[in-house]
């Protein structure tokens, strides 16, 4: 095969990365959501590309990340969202019969916990608190969104959660 024309692959057209950080593997251009009236943008790190906060003191948080390796699995990241809340772990088959919601046109797994948070690396447990959160896969990565906080704000966020989720796409070339 001769090759007749050479060309510089747009960031639209190139194929995300699966074994690299979320902004590699996306890039900012290609990741678009909707921040819901009242919550604010946080500090994005490598595993969290968009990072929210929300309540009168920011003590709420939503997130989208996108690991590779699906980081475990689902029945591995259901329990540890279920460890972080003080609740005991699941079955593999009690996983299955979780209800399911679609994140960035995949279907996931729909997870809600009450309890007591400890977030990762924290010393104690924050009491009477709310987790909701969708975990997908894509290809060989994990994609997740996670909110958190006390019960009652969390509660008071579900629709703007929802609201985040349905606006959460890949932009194409068109957009």
């Amino acid at each position: 095969m001769e090759i007749t024309q050479t060309r510089d692959i747009s960031t639209y057209e190139a194929k995300p990365k699966l074994n690299a950080y979320p902004q590699e593997r996306f890039g900012d251009e290609k990741l678009r959501w909707e921040t819901p009236t009242g919550w604010a943008q946080a500090e994005r790190s490598q595993m969290r590309p968009v990072n929210l906060t929300f309540g009168p003191n920011k003590e709420g948080e939503c997130y989208l990340a996108m690991l590779p390796g699906g980081a475990g699995g689902v029945a591995a990241n259901v329990n540890r969202w279920r460890k972080q809340m003080g609740q005991p772990e699941l079955s593999e088959e009690e996983v299955t019969k979780l209800p399911q919601k679609t994140l960035m046109g995949i279907q996931g797994v729909f997870v809600e916990v009450n309890g007591a948070y400890t977030n990762v690396g924290a010393a104690e447990a924050k009491a009477d608190h709310r987790l909701i959160g969708i975990i997908a896969s894509i290809g060989e990565a994990g994609l997740f969104v996670k909110m958190v906080g006390p019960k009652a704000l969390v509660e008071a966020n579900t629709a703007a959660f929802d609201q985040f989720v349905s606006s959460l796409s890949l932009r194409t070339p068109q957009q």
